[in-house]
């Protein structure tokens, strides 16, 4: 895995603030013996790096001259020049690991103070290969609106944020940035059919040099299928009278247009979607009225909303049906046996039905009612929805 480094401070590589590291070639005094009125570091901060420390001192002493600092227990060192009562080193190729690092003041005259330390772990490639791209858990896509939900943050890695990069509904690149303590981010321009991409921000402690970003990984959020012109008031392409036909998206057979070449529609009950036969018009069989959508893979949930019906009394059969492929609906009685089924409900009392079925892969699938209707018998259907099971 790469990763973008994004150095947060600016580091000057000159001499007079660096100093000179040392490999043993230097004489220094004694660790051991010092003068205790010489002063030492008022501040010694130790910042971590990539494989590096920047280490950062203030000297409230004039006489102070440089300062000496050691660590691998005293096996390295550097010398640094105090510049304005401060000194500023950088130390690079250090290994990932805990350091602990000692500095002693030295004044013009050569006299030494006592020790002082302070110590950090110095990170690098286990680190950072240990860090990865927040992940998406869910995503659901209606038109426009796009609900994110991301799996919980950790934390321990020091994980600052996520970047998403998304095409609003202008043409226009977003860029967004979700806190690691929310876990659901909701856009509502998001361009249908286009992709998102996103990565994540940390740094290896508070006082760290660096900002590290994950890679951008690739998102394309999921779509769920909307069913059209599908609760009260139902829309009708052709009214007579009290009773129409259902509007796109809805297919209607000829079976069910038993009212005059009409049917599906009815103007009682603020314009319902309602199957009806009997009180004077023909029979049905295996009347169908569908619509047709595409859809991805998932864990679907078809509810329905019947306000009446007396189909508990019908019994040649009536069935919301779910079959895969642009394939229409079964005949009522290959509802339970047809291959291209999905998932359907043999309908009864008023109520709520719901009618759970899977998709394997992206899909059209056919939606609605079928059903053999000899005699006085109607279905009052208030709402369609097409959502995600639990």
């Amino acid at each position: 895995m790469k990763f973008k480094l994004n150095y947060t401070i600016t580091l000057l590589f000159l001499s007079v603030v660096l100093g000179v590291l040392s490999c043993g070639s230097q004489d220094y005094p004694d660790v051991n013996s010092y003068d205790s009125s010489l002063g030492t570091l008022q501040s010694f901060v130790i910042r971590p790096g990539l494989n590096m420390v920047l280490i950062e001192g203030v000297i409230d002493d004039p006489n102070i001259s440089e300062v000496v600092i050691y660590w691998n227990d005293q096996s390295e060192s550097v010398t640094v020049p105090v510049v304005n009562g401060s000194i500023s080193v950088q130390i690079d190729n250090l290994q990932e690991k805990l350091y602990v690092f000692e500095a002693m003041t030295l004044d013009s005259n050569g006299k030494s103070s006592e020790l002082i330390s302070a110590g950090t772990e110095v990170y690098g490639s286990t680190y950072v290969e240990s860090l990865e791209n927040r992940i998406i858990s869910s995503s659901n896509l209606v038109d426009s609106d796009l609900n994110i939900t991301f799996e919980v943050a950790e934390f321990s890695k020091g994980i600052l944020g996520t970047e998403l990069i998304y095409e609003n509904t202008n043409g226009e690149d977003v860029e967004l940035t979700i806190s690691p303590n929310s876990n659901v981010l909701n856009i509502s321009d998001f361009t249908s059919g286009s992709a998102l991409k996103h990565r994540s921000y940390y740094v290896y402690s508070p006082l760290s040099l660096d900002t590290i970003y994950t890679e951008y990984t690739t998102h394309k959020p999921f779509v769920l299928p909307v069913l059209g012109n599908s609760a009260v008031p139902f829309i009708a392409e052709v009214v007579s009278g009290r009773w129409g036909t259902l509007a796109e998206p809805w297919i209607t057979n000829d079976a069910a247009k038993n009212h005059g070449g009409l049917g599906g529609w009815d103007e009682w009950n603020g314009n319902i979607f309602n199957l009806e036969s009997g009180w004077g018009s023909p029979y049905i069989e295996n009347g169908k009225i569908y619509q047709v959508v595409e859809a991805e893979p998932a864990n679907y949930r078809l509810t329905v909303e019947i306000l009446s019906t007396n189909h508990n009394t019908n019994a040649d059969g009536a069935y919301f049906v779910i079959t895969k492929g642009n394939v229409g609906l079964p005949n009522v009685a290959d509802v339970e046996t047809a291959p291209e089924v999905i998932g359907y409900q043999r309908i009864g009392v008023a109520g709520t039905y719901t009618v759970d079925f899977v998709l394997d892969e992206t899909s059209e699938i056919c939606i609605g009612e079928v059903a053999t209707m000899n005699g006085n018998l109607f279905c009052n259907i208030t709402s369609w929805y097409l959502g995600l099971a639990n």
